[in-house]
């Protein structure tokens, strides 16, 4: 099992950090750390150096949280042979309604994305209610991408991973019925599983989120689609490894 998305450097995690690491360590095979800020990616980094082939980073500047979007992009290429993975970055429509801030996350968002192309880094994008724009801004670039924690049009979806991109299911298909028809269409061959933590705790009770959720998502997703957990577990991973370029210690 591998989780694409764990943010392991936010606040919530800051008590017992290195307990959730070591947790996780029994359940799952790795985890991409997710960060959003400047403070976040050298958190990201610090982590991954600990634990080797078990954590690895994945840098970028969030659309609504981000800061400091050059000095992360310096920080990205100056540990380009540790980062996985260019993210999150993207567009939030969710909670940015201004259409001048809006083209203010495209502009940040095409630096990235520039970036991505010059360091042949895949992207993790982050398009809460702009799907469609996000996917327009990547289609004919020279990337690859996953569209994290999706919860578009199932139909987006499909047409995502037909230009060969990924989407990625979080621990919310388990309370979302947009994201099992999602979840049950796209191709195996371009699934991923997160988990966000500490996010979209899978019982909605406002607890914290822990990369071992994972296994409830692939549950939940091989009971829409018929087959095995082991087999969407398998896939999934597969999957993963071959996009990010993860050399697991196991």
């Amino acid at each position: 099992m591998i989780d694409i998305h764990a943010h392991l450097c936010f606040p919530e995690f800051a008590e017992d950090r290195e307990q959730v690491v070591a947790q996780a360590r029994r359940e799952v095979q790795g985890i991409l750390v997710s960060s959003c800020t400047l403070a976040e990616g050298e958190c990201a980094l610090a982590l991954a150096r600990r634990h080797p082939g078990f954590l690895f980073p994945s840098l970028g500047c969030h659309p609504v949280q981000g800061d400091h979007p050059q000095e992360i992009a310096s920080l990205i290429a100056r540990h380009a042979g540790q980062v996985v993975a260019i993210g999150e970055v993207g567009l939030d429509h969710h909670w940015v309604k201004d259409p001048l801030q809006q083209r203010n996350q495209e502009a940040m968002f095409g630096q990235f994305i520039a970036l991505a192309e010059r360091l042949r880094k895949p992207l993790v994008i982050h398009s809460w209610d702009a799907e469609q724009r996000c996917f327009q801004l990547v289609r004919d670039r020279e990337v690859q991408a996953a569209f994290h924690c999706y919860t578009g049009p199932p139909d987006l979806a499909e047409e995502i991973a037909a230009r060969g991109f990924f989407v990625s299911i979080s621990t919310n298909v388990l309370f979302s019925k947009r994201l099992r028809k999602t979840a049950a269409r796209i191709p195996l061959d371009r699934l991923l599983l997160e988990t966000d933590s500490p996010f979209l705790d899978p019982d909605r009770a406002r607890r914290r989120n822990t990369p071992g959720n994972i296994r409830l998502s692939a549950r939940k997703v091989a009971e829409l689609r018929g087959v095995s957990e082991a087999d969407i577990l398998d896939a999934a991973a597969k999957n993963a490894k071959r996009l990010f370029s993860l050399q697991l210690m196991r």
